[in-house]
C-alpha cells in the first residue's frame, strides 16, 4: 500500500520529478565533461584533427605544385608550336632570287 501512495503523488508532481532529473543529469553531465579521461578523450580528437588538416594541406601543396608544373610544360609546348609555325610562314628566299636582284 504505501507504494500505491508514493505512486499517486508521483504521478501528481510529475512536474517536479522531471525538474529534478534534470537537475541530476546536469550535475553529472558537469562532472563528466569535468573528468580527466574526458579532457584526455577530446585532447586526442583535437590532435588527430590537427594532424589531418596538416597533412590536407602538404597534400594540397603537392598538387598545387604539380599543377603549375604541367601548366609551365603545356605553356613551353604552345610556345614551341608557335614559334615552328612562323618558322614556316617565313618566305622562304632562294639564292637565286638574291643573285637576281643584284
Amino acid at each position: 500500500m504505501p507504494h500505491r501512495k508514493v505512486l499517486n503523488q508521483a504521478k501528481e508532481h510529475k512536474e517536479i520529478l522531471i525538474f529534478a532529473a534534470g537537475i541530476a543529469t546536469a550535475l553529472i553531465g558537469k562532472k563528466i565533461l569535468e573528468s580527466k579521461a574526458v579532457k584526455d578523450a577530446t585532447t586526442d580528437c583535437v590532435a588527430g584533427v590537427l594532424t589531418v588538416k596538416k597533412d590536407a594541406e602538404d597534400r594540397m601543396e603537392e598538387i598545387n605544385a604539380d599543377a603549375e608544373q604541367k601548366v609551365a610544360e603545356e605553356e613551353k609546348i604552345v610556345i614551341d608550336v608557335e614559334s615552328e609555325e612562323i618558322e614556316e610562314e617565313k618566305p622562304k628566299t632562294s639564292k637565286k632570287s638574291k643573285k637576281s636582284k643584284k
